[in-house]
C-alpha cells in the first residue's frame, strides 16, 4: 500500500501467478521464496530485511 501497488501488480513483479496465491503469501499463510524477496525487494530499491524483519509496519 504505501508504494501504491496492487496485489495484482506484486504478484506479476514476484512471478506469482495468482493474486489469491500472493494475497495468501501477504497474510503468512504461505511462506515468501528467497527470489519473490528479491523480486520485491529489488523492484523498491530497498532490502530483503527492510521489507520482511522491518520493527514497525507503515
Amino acid at each position: 500500500m504505501k508504494h501504491g501497488e496492487t496485489q495484482r501488480k506484486m504478484a506479476d513483479i514476484m512471478g506469482i501467478k495468482t493474486t489469491g496465491a500472493y494475497c495468501k503469501k501477504e497474510l503468512g499463510y504461505i511462506p515468501v521464496s528467497l527470489e519473490e524477496a528479491y523480486a520485491a525487494a529489488t523492484h523498491w530499491g530497498v532490502t530483503i530485511e527492510e521489507i520482511f524483519f522491518a520493527d514497525k509496519v507503515s
